[in-house]
């Protein structure tokens, strides 16, 4: 089994926001959606995704996407930091959220209750139980820098789609 982790800004990180029908947000799905498919024809079959809003989301549903529309023996793992983690969402994103993770594999919950430091908990479980990781990484400080400094520490290969540059 070959596996890979997904990190990535939330709406507020993402050059096209809230808005998914901007231009660069249908370039950058196709980008994640070529990866993800090669990806798969280089074996690996188990991806992981930290279900936050954003980035994380967008690439579960394409694992899923791949999943259903070209029945890809693949499986998502989602790892939810702490229980709550999307109370106070909008209801679009608890929808999407909700959705992934009844469509996921397995999730995984790494707390009963939000503590300072959780969502860097969860950052290093998907880097410490994958092989590789894809990043939606602008260089920003955060959460996403965190985790790929993480992977290059730990020796991961990294893959960096830069939603700025494309």
């Amino acid at each position: 089994m070959m596996k890979l982790a997904f990190t990535g800004h939330r709406p507020e990180g993402l050059p096209f926001g809230e808005n998914e029908d901007a231009q660069s947000c249908r370039v950058l799905r196709r980008l994640l959606w070529e990866e993800i498919v090669k990806r798969i024809d280089d074996g690996y079959d188990t991806f992981y995704c930290g279900a936050a809003k954003g980035a994380d989301i967008i690439c579960g549903e394409l694992v899923v996407l791949a999943q259903e529309k070209l029945s890809m023996p693949v499986q998502l793992i989602c790892v939810v930091p702490f229980k709550d983690q999307a109370k106070g969402w909008s209801d679009s994103w608890l929808c999407r959220y909700n959705t992934l993770l009844e469509k996921s594999s397995q999730v995984i919950q790494l707390s009963e209750h939000y503590y300072r430091g959780c969502y860097y908990t969860r950052d290093r479980y998907l880097v410490d139980h994958t092989d590789a990781l894809i990043a939606v990484y602008s260089g920003r400080r955060g959460g996403t820098a965190y985790t790929v400094q993480y992977a290059n520490e730990k020796g991961k290969e990294v893959t960096i789609l830069n939603p700025y540059t494309l």
